[in-house]
């Protein structure tokens, strides 16, 4: 009897087990397989992919190597050697497993697809526009392939070529979520606010779907809430949160208003009179007639470039902060700085930087320079050298309420795409905000204020990752604006 034969039943069965997503029994059956054949490329493989879904990254890369080493023919074991590796951000070894792939079978759509996602995180966006145009090219269908493309030709500033790619993956797939939502992003970000709102509720069936909030009672739509209670609900990130909750003052007098918040806004936002109860995570909600998610209001109210509620300040901190300023002159232009955003953020790569880039700032007479940046990052006053030059305030926050009275006490901010940019422009603060060439829709194209915040002024990429002339242009303003 031969052993091989006797496998593949048994192989047949682990396979449908993985399919339906029953890894644990999928592994067992796979090493039950290698048990009686350890040569068997086909279980050392399916073997390492069932690991991989498991996220034991080095584990699969592992046991498809060995695959691989007893049968180097198969394309499919160097694209899922490809995913593993890029998994663990080794973006190189994935390049060039995907690569093998394609050397292989050179009409192999996926591996062309997973290739341009690796050159995509590398910033070879030019490269990854052309594995996914081939990917298209093989495939003619191929809706995540438009989408991806859609994707790195907008980082490359292409964007109407972007909206045509998307629009195809749309066209191919019409409930495809993320095609949507990235639409919606690109409309808005060319100031096309009417079809990006409507657009923009598609997220809630794309992957941040997971941020939707489940109620019994309706999600208002617009109509009258003339002695009805509304509870409006933060989604996404903090910037959001503070960019978005000016439209509280839009509600009439008579609606009751409820906003669950982030628990580090709680005390900054609940300076705010219009707002009847507020609530965090973990805390019980008052009934109400109606909810809306934050970032939903504009398209509720129907906003538009000229309509974009602006009445500044719309945040109100304590201004008996417990930050006083050790100011050696107090003549001295006091400049707040944040350099980094979360890192979790999908546009952190390109809008975060190292604090060493505002080193030709640091030498200019006439000013002082205050950290407003949190979490792990402040550490890099310290490891820059900086800790004589710039005083570290965030080390001491813990709350938005904090940043904000901190902020008060300055005369200019300059930040990165990230809350404390929000956070000073709806404070009314001089705010300088430092944008990547393709920056975040809120800030629109090719132009140095924002309807936004009327006291913020944009610093704008003109090449990709060129940060150098950005700081020159802040160089340059900030000597003429200390001599005030």
């Amino acid at each position: 009897m031969n052993p091989t034969q006797d496998i593949i039943p048994i192989l047949k069965l682990a396979l449908r087990y993985h399919r339906e997503g029953n890894l644990d029994y999928a592994k067992y059956v796979y090493q039950h397989v290698l048990g009686i054949d350890p040569q068997n490329a086909d279980a050392l493989h399916l073997l390492g992919v069932s690991v991989y879904q498991s996220e034991q990254y080095d584990i699969a890369i592992n046991l498809i190597t060995q695959a691989i080493q007893i049968d180097s023919t198969k394309p499919l074991f160097f694209t899922n050697l490809g995913n593993a590796f890029q998994k663990q951000g080794k973006l190189e070894k994935s390049v060039q497993a995907y690569q093998k792939a394609i050397q292989i079978q050179p009409d192999y759509a996926d591996a062309y697809y997973n290739l341009g996602n690796a050159f995509q995180k590398q910033g070879k966006l030019e490269q990854s526009a052309q594995a996914y145009q081939k990917a298209i090219q093989i495939q003619p269908d191929y809706a995540e392939a438009y989408f991806n493309l859609g994707n790195s030709l907008r980082e490359q500033g292409k964007l109407k070529e972007s909206t045509q790619a998307l629009q195809k993956a749309v066209q191919i797939q019409p409930d495809y979520a993320d095609a949507h939502f990235n639409l919606a992003m690109l409309l808005l970000l060319q100031g096309q606010f009417v079809e990006g709102w409507e657009k923009y509720e598609w997220r809630w069936d794309s992957s941040l779907k997971s941020q939707k909030r489940n109620f019994k009672r309706p999600l208002w739509d617009g109509t009258s809430l003339s002695s009805k209670s509304i509870l409006i609900y933060a989604e996404q990130g903090f910037g959001d949160s503070i960019q978005f909750v000016r439209y509280i003052d839009l509600f009439p007098d008579t609606t009751t208003i409820i906003v669950a918040c982030q628990p580090e806004l709680k005390s900054l936002l609940k300076r705010i009179g219009r707002i009847d109860t507020l609530v965090t995570k973990g805390e019980d909600i008052p009934k109400f007639d109606f909810h809306a998610p934050i970032v939903s209001l504009p398209h509720i109210f129907g906003t538009v470039l000229e309509t974009i509620p602006a009445k500044i300040p719309y945040l109100y901190p304590d201004k008996n902060s417990d930050f006083a300023f050790l100011s050696n002159d107090e003549r001295d232009l006091k400049v707040g700085i944040a350099w980094a955003g979360s890192p979790t953020h999908i546009n952190d790569r390109n809008r975060s930087i190292s604090l060493n880039n505002f080193k030709c700032l640091l030498d200019i007479k006439g000013c002082e320079f205050f950290s407003l940046q949190v979490g792990e990052h402040h550490r890099d006053i310290k490891q820059c050298g900086y800790s004589r030059i710039i005083k570290d305030l965030g080390k001491q926050f813990t709350n938005f309420h904090h940043t904000a009275s901190a902020i008060l006490q300055l005369d200019l901010v300059i930040s990165v795409d990230t809350a404390v940019a929000h956070l000073a422009g709806a404070l009314g603060k001089p705010v300088w905000t430092l944008l990547p060439f393709i920056p975040d829709w809120r800030w629109m194209l090719n132009r140095s204020d924002s309807p936004w915040y009327p006291s913020m002024t944009l610093f704008r990429q003109r090449k990709r990752e060129d940060w150098h002339s950005v700081f020159q242009e802040i160089r340059l303003t900030l000597i003429q604006y200390s001599q005030r």
